[in-house]
């Protein structure tokens, strides 16, 4: 596993000559209780994507191949344990770091720590960047992320209206470009210590997104999370006024397009890392979906 340090992301325009702020959040930002401790909800066998039909061939669990703008690239699927290919099941999408990888997703991280939150109750998936890295030069990596979803509707029982994002760094850019440009295949977005440097398409299709960012963050500045996060607001049509959520500071953003909300979740100290209670924050925003 690269140290922290590797985790630093070079932006587009210059380049960022040195990593820090890699520390993990304090304890005072460790607390684990989410902003709307709600119960996942129930997903009906009607919304099951063509994976869930008798005939379809099934994918399985492990490292699977896909050609994108032809080129073969690679991504992880990882099936409940008790998978029933009767029951469509969500779909959350791990995005890596900047020098980080699909396995280390999968495997060190544990999806951000979502993959211990949802048990047997989600399906996931992480894709691996080109170059380490999610720079989608003319929307190549949407492109990608866009034949993955594919793959795995057709291949898996999946509900289609449940599928989300979620990534750090790098994969926090990428998550806001999906956000971006994918709503008509992605419900909501969870960014983390991201910025909108991967792109951010002009689509008339909105999603609803929760932002995680340290203030002192010295990789991505903060001021370029808050971007990210304003482009969303005005997207969704949001008002200025927020109301607090939660234990961790997280505010809620009021008047958005219905069933399009934006939550941010500003805490004071971390660096560039994402904080204890981000897993909780982000099952606890997806399931309102």
């Amino acid at each position: 596993m690269a140290l922290r340090c590797a985790l630093g992301i070079a932006l587009l325009a210059t380049s960022v000559a040195s990593c820090g702020g890699g520390e993990a959040a304090p304890s005072s930002t460790a607390a684990a209780t989410p902003a709307s401790p709600t119960a996942s909800a129930p997903i009906s066998q009607a919304n099951g994507s063509s994976g869930c039909d008798a005939s379809a061939t099934q994918l399985a669990s492990g490292k699977l191949t896909i050609t994108s703008d032809g080129v073969a690239r690679n991504y992880w699927l990882d099936l409940p344990t008790d998978y029933d290919r009767n029951k469509p099941y969500r779909v959350i999408i791990g995005l890596h770091w900047r020098d980080g990888s699909a396995d280390d997703v999968h495997g060190w991280s544990g999806y951000f720590g979502l993959a211990a939150l949802y048990g047997n109750d989600a399906i996931f998936v992480a894709p691996d960047g080109l170059d380490k890295g999610w720079a989608n030069p003319g929307g190549r990596d949407i492109r990608f992320i866009r034949a993955v979803i594919n793959q795995v509707q057709q291949g898996t029982c999946t509900d289609p209206t449940r599928v989300f994002a979620t990534g750090f760094s790098f994969g926090g850019m990428m998550s806001n470009a999906i956000g971006c440009e994918m709503g008509d295949m992605v419900r909501a977005v969870a960014p983390m210590a991201g910025s909108l440097w991967s792109g951010c398409g002009t689509s008339s299709n909105r999603v609803a997104a929760i932002f995680v960012h340290a203030m002192d963050d010295n990789v991505v500045p903060y001021a370029a999370g808050e971007e990210a996060r304003n482009t969303f607001l005005a997207r969704n049509s949001c008002s200025a006024t927020t109301t607090p959520m939660g234990t961790n500071g997280c505010v809620e953003y009021q008047g958005c397009t219905a069933g399009k909300p934006v939550v941010w979740c500003g805490f004071p100290k971390g660096g560039h890392w994402y904080p204890n209670f981000s897993a909780a924050e982000t099952k606890a925003f997806f399931d309102r979906f």
